[in-house]
């Protein structure tokens, strides 16, 4: 899919994102059910109660607070942040919308059927809960800084958490899961927009219909050590991003591993990442200047590695391929198209791949030191005139001249 496709995709799902941000400076905010004055009321009265009144459902809060008991059948949103460095703890608890969308909530002007609603508050924290039976799980609206998500659980129909224009941000040991099948259903976590980001240790999984993560114009951020199963699109989709770095995640039958897709992206790291199955392990479709190292890419259904793609014909130019072992493609094991331009592959593996170990189809790759060991066709298939950087070797393939264009020992 191209990158003008899915980022329509987005701006479908999210209608109503420039609605609010227009509505910011407008000076609009979101209303509360219930009044600060008349709940600080009521705690001095009780001394016996929480030093803070336990909110409602719709409620907007503007004070620390600590759920002691769910929040249950929310018919519209569940809490709506409105105030700048506070924390709410939901202490172990559940806020959980009734399952239905909003009735009488038009998303184009406010917001609908979200678990948590940010929009535009720096330094709020929350912890320790889960969201249920929402459209969306935590929706973050910018601009906004030093927000973070702390061990939620997010299973809602939509997405399950959201960034936008949420810069400094941390998501950390949380989950989006189990997004619903129906045509609105988007991706268990988003961020767009939001630079120096932290994506830490999260659970992304079984979200049937699109991708595990999608993060878009999102620059110098960080997603690591997270788990993206049984995804039907990409695990990891990022677009038009860079200066990011995506390391030691485990990736697991997805609908295809790490994508960095047609809208480009410079200087991003994918180091040390766990993939299996999928349809390419890991993809850059365009961009330039990404380094793609240390990775271990198995059993995927087409090329464990692939630079450009065919439809539409695209590639990108000066990226490294570095020592990352690919094994078990059913087709290639890396693939580099025409289209690709003065990438670099050196001290790779590929080994026990349905086709090729390596498919270089770009006259200005470089090989160095590369290994291809048990392939079913070639080990290194080259076109003419690709730069033999020396040092690969090949053993034990289907065709017994074991490499084409270039030497192997």
């Amino acid at each position: 899919m191209s990158a003008k496709l899915r980022l329509n995709a987005a701006a479908a799902t999210f209608i109503s994102l420039a609605v609010i941000l227009a509505l910011a400076g407008a000076g609009v905010v979101a209303s509360s059910s219930a009044s600060t004055s008349r709940s600080g009321a009521s705690a001095a009265r009780q001394s016996a109660q929480p030093a803070t009144p336990q909110p409602k459902c719709g409620d907007t809060i503007t004070t620390d607070v600590t759920l002691h008991h769910n929040l249950v059948n929310c018919p519209n949103n569940g809490l709506i942040i409105g105030a700048d460095n506070i924390t709410l703890n939901l202490n172990y608890h559940t806020i959980r919308g009734d399952g239905r969308p909003a009735g009488g909530c038009d998303p184009q002007t406010d917001f609908c059927d979200t678990g948590i609603v940010n929009f535009g508050h720096d330094g709020v924290t929350v912890i320790h809960g889960s969201l249920r039976g929402f459209d969306s799980g935590a929706n973050f609206f910018g601009p906004l800084r030093h927000n973070r998500l702390l061990d939620i659980s997010s299973r809602n129909r939509v997405v399950g958490i959201s960034l936008f224009r949420a810069s400094r941000s941390l998501i950390q040991d949380s989950s989006g899961n189990h997004v619903s099948s129906g045509p609105d259903a988007f991706a268990g976590l988003g961020v767009f927009n939001s630079d120096h980001v932290r994506v830490l240790h999260n659970s992304i999984r079984h979200n049937a219909t699109d991708h595990g993560m999608f993060m878009a114009d999102t620059n110098d951020s960080v997603i690591k050590g997270n788990r993206f199963s049984r995804n039907g699109g990409e695990g990891l989709l990022i677009e038009g991003s860079d200066h990011n770095r995506i390391s030691r995640n485990r990736l697991v039958r997805n609908g295809a591993g790490i994508t960095l897709g047609s809208g480009s992206g410079s200087h991003n790291v994918i180091k040390q990442n766990h993939v299996f199955r999928g349809r390419d392990g890991i993809r850059i479709e365009k961009g330039h200047d990404n380094l793609v190292a240390d990775n271990v890419v198995s059993h995927a259904r087409r090329a464990g590695i692939r630079l450009g793609i065919l439809h539409p014909f695209l590639g990108g130019a000066h990226n490294t391929v570095r020592g990352n072992l690919v094994k078990g493609s059913r087709v290639d094991g890396f693939l580099v198209n025409a289209k690709d331009n003065h990438s670099v592959l050196k001290r790779n593996t590929a080994r026990g791949a349905g086709d090729d170990g390596f498919d270089i189809q770009s006259r200005t790759a470089t090989l160095t030191k590369n290994r291809a060991r048990r392939n079913g066709d070639l080990g290194i298939a080259a076109v003419r005139g690709v730069i033999d950087g020396g040092g690969n070797e090949a053993s034990g393939n289907g065709d017994a001249r074991q490499c084409t264009y270039v030497a192997c020992g």
